[in-house]
């Protein structure tokens, strides 16, 4: 058996199958059928001689052998991504080129100091920003499709690096009648009385499932009255004196007006920590000229911090190259 019997796609499907632990959901990621799917893992099976997964009711489970060829398969998909990119680098000569992704949940002062950096080693320096949800973005920068990203309180990931470049709390908003409304700042348990406007999971499933399972410990419960995925709707949904709403600090000082109060939720755990990210094994010169440029003008504008990107721009405690999840 060589390996030209196998495709990228191949290594992918085993991954994805390996990942959801579902042949529908692992489907669906692939956007073929179930029964594609099955077929070509028959086949991947077949030419190997080994079983990579044990099938039953509830899924399918990896086998001692499937982790093993999984282990490989994740290092040939990230090397075939990383040689396309580097292909598409030299093809067009792009490598005065930044692609950067931020979120619109984002405060703008950060964006605009994104598009306002200038290097003296890259006075031709381009800007491409891409927008999405910040764990979008996140993905977007493992693909190989961003170079950097601006993202909130990531998940754990060892094929990230970040540096933390702003910590924010999130800001509940509600009709000055709320009986809330005299408060300068809330706690979670105080919250969980009203009903909420809460953010949709897919604009940040991480904080979202964070959130509502510290909740429903406290109380068992939570009234959930509307999901949102843009701040301006969630304003909008506060129809009366006792429902509140979730926002950014960006979100509340955009949207809330006249009629509506916002405080501060004070939470060790819930937070909006925004961090900058980029592959851990990312050594593009201009990356890192780029982020020690970045950084250095954040820590204008803060007390004095040790930060870095561990990627020749620095040594920095404030930084952590995440494990896998």
């Amino acid at each position: 058996m060589t390996a030209g019997h196998f495709r990228i796609r191949d290594f992918e499907l085993i991954v994805a199958l390996h990942e959801e632990g579902n042949m529908t959901q692992a489907a669906k990621r692939l956007g073929i059928t179930e029964p594609a799917l099955s077929q070509q893992l028959k086949k991947i099976e077949r030419r190997i001689q080994t079983h990579l997964f044990e099938r039953g009711n509830g899924g399918v489970v990896t086998t001692g052998a499937g982790r093993a060829f999984v282990a490989r398969a994740m290092e040939i998909i990230q090397a075939f991504r990383r040689a396309m990119h580097e292909a598409h680098e030299t093809k067009h000569n792009e490598s005065h080129r930044l692609r950067i992704g931020v979120s619109s949940f984002h405060p703008l002062y950060l964006m605009e100091m994104l598009r306002s950096i200038e290097l003296r080693l890259f006075r031709n320096l381009s800007l491409e920003i891409v927008t999405a949800y910040s764990l979008e973005l996140l993905a977007l920068v493992q693909h190989y499709e961003l170079d950097l990203a601006m993202v909130t309180s990531p998940p754990s990931n060892a094929q990230i690096t970040s540096v933390c470049i702003a910590k924010h709390p999130f800001m509940i908003a509600f009709r000055k009648a709320h009986p809330l409304a005299e408060r300068a700042s809330v706690r979670l348990e105080e919250l969980l009385p009203y009903p909420w406007v809460f953010f949709s999971r897919n604009v940040h499933y991480h904080l979202h499932d964070l959130i509502l399972q510290r909740a429903k410990a406290e109380s068992g419960a939570v009234g959930i009255r509307h999901l949102v995925s843009q701040e301006e709707q969630a304003i909008a949904l506060l129809t009366d004196d006792q429902a509140l709403a979730w926002l950014t600090p960006a979100g509340a000082e955009r949207v809330v007006h006249n009629g509506f109060k916002c405080i501060p939720l004070v939470d060790p755990h819930i937070r909006l920590d925004i961090h900058l990210v980029t592959l851990a094994n990312n050594k593009s010169p201009l990356v890192s000229e780029y982020v020690r440029s970045f950084m250095k003008r954040i820590e204008e504008q803060r007390p004095p911090m040790q930060l870095q990107l561990p990627m020749g721009v620095g040594v920095d405690t404030s930084l952590r190259p995440w494990p896998i999840s």
